[in-house]
Order: C-alpha cells, then sequence, then structure tokens
C-alpha cells in the first residue's frame, strides 16, 4: 500500500484548503507541502490549547514514515515530529490555553493574548469572555500577537476550529490581518475537532466543527482570489 493510500479521509474544500477531522491528520498534507520546496516552511497555528509536546516521550521508537506517524501521533504532537523530520521550520502558535509543560523543541512557540483571563475565569464566567472571543479573528485581537504582521518566509496557515468558540468570531469587524494570512499561505489545514468544539463552545452556540470549516471560506478565499 502507498503512502497516500494511508492518509485519512479528507476534504478539499477549495484549491490551497484542506481540512480533516484531527489536528495531527494535517501532518501528510504539510509534508506534501513541503515536498518541493528547496526549505521548510514555517507554519502559523490558531488553537484553542496546544500540548506541543515531544513526539518521542511517549513513542520513544517513532516510525519515520508520515502515513505511519499520522496514525499514533495524538493531539499536538505532530508539531514536534514536522520539526524533527524537516517537514516545517518552526512553529508559531496562538492559543487560548496553553499547555503547562512548555515546548521542548526550541523552533515551538506558543503566545497567548495578554488580555485573556485565566481558564478557571473562561469556564466559570464565560459570559464575560464572549466580547474577547468575539475577536479572535479580528486584526485588533491577532496583530499583537504577529506584530510583524504576514511573514517573509514561506508558511502554511493552520486552524484548529476549536479556536473558535462563537458563531460572531467568524465575522470580524477588522479582518485585513487574516485575510492577508490566507492570501498569502502556501497551505491552509483546518481541522474540524467537532468534539472539542461542541465541548468548548460558548453557551447558547450551536457552533460545530464542520460549521465552522465552511464558514470561514469567504473569509479566507473571499470570491475572486486566487
Amino acid at each position: 500500500m502507498s503512502d497516500r493510500a494511508a492518509f485519512p479521509p479528507l476534504i478539499f474544500i477549495m484549491p490551497g484548503i484542506i481540512t480533516v477531522d484531527l489536528h495531527h491528520q494535517v501532518l501528510p498534507h504539510w509534508e506534501n507541502c513541503r515536498a518541493p520546496l528547496p526549505m521548510p516552511p514555517m507554519v502559523i497555528t490558531l488553537d484553542f490549547h496546544t500540548d506541543t509536546l515531544d513526539c518521542r516521550r511517549r513513542l520513544p521508537d517513532m516510525p519515520e514514515n508520515c502515513a505511519a506517524a499520522v496514525n499514533i501521533l495524538h493531539h499536538d504532537e505532530h508539531f514536534d515530529w514536522a520539526l524533527r523530520r524537516n517537514i516545517i521550520s518552526r512553529a508559531v502558535i496562538i492559543a487560548v490555553s496553553p499547555c503547562a509543560i512548555l515546548p521542548e523543541h526550541p523552533a515551538l512557540e506558543v503566545r497567548r493574548h495578554p488580555e485573556l483571563p485565566e481558564m478557571h475565569d473562561i469556564l466559570n464566567s464565560p459570559e464575560k469572555f464572549r466580547p474577547l472571543a468575539e475577536m479572535f479573528l479580528d486584526d485588533r485581537f491577532l496583530a499583537p500577537l504577529l506584530p510583524g504582521g504576514v511573514p517573509a518566509e514561506p508558511y502554511i496557515l493552520d486552524i484548529d476550529c476549536d479556536y473558535i468558540m462563537c458563531r460572531k468570531a467568524l465575522r470580524p469587524e477588522q479582518s485585513s490581518l487574516i485575510r492577508s494570512l490566507a492570501e498569502n499561505a502556501l497551505l491552509i489545514t483546518i481541522s474540524r475537532e467537532n468534539d472539542w468544539v461542541k465541548l468548548l463552545r460558548l453557551p447558547q452556540e450551536d457552533i460545530s466543527g464542520s460549521v465552522i470549516a465552511g464558514e470561514l471560506l469567504p473569509l479566507l478565499k473571499p470570491s475572486g482570489s486566487r
């Protein structure tokens, strides 16, 4: 069986955009993106929580084959694996709830907005948190986390749908940065993560990962774009 035959099912929803069910399933598509390039691209990720653990911590004898690795990796271990395999050069992960264990790989950087409350406050008082959650794709929220704006180096834009906790966040008032990030990305990967979306969405919200993935399209690839 070829590696490609072993890849998880996915939906090509638009040229340059790939969706998968679980976050680590983006790995073979990052590998495909990297293959023709002289140097590996970086990754910019939007995610609610990120584990970014050393992929060897749980499985010291990790397979070198990407299709085999994607069937073993969990959570966000694929970042570490991709770095060790020279698939990506570095990763900047914008997270609401970073893992308590700091990433061990020096090329993994997790950024959290300074105005975000502690997790227990988000869980106990979600409505107080809603105005900020509504801005997660807005320039005013993202710009302090990406002070250089669109990177000069080649990059993949990676979105885990559990980052979006309410429908209003999908319609940012100021969207030039996220649109520019999408327009200039080599590839956009979207992880539906339906179970986590249902768990983390704010009260009275009915969004799913599949809905979020669909509603991101006009923002990421508006009509008439390349």
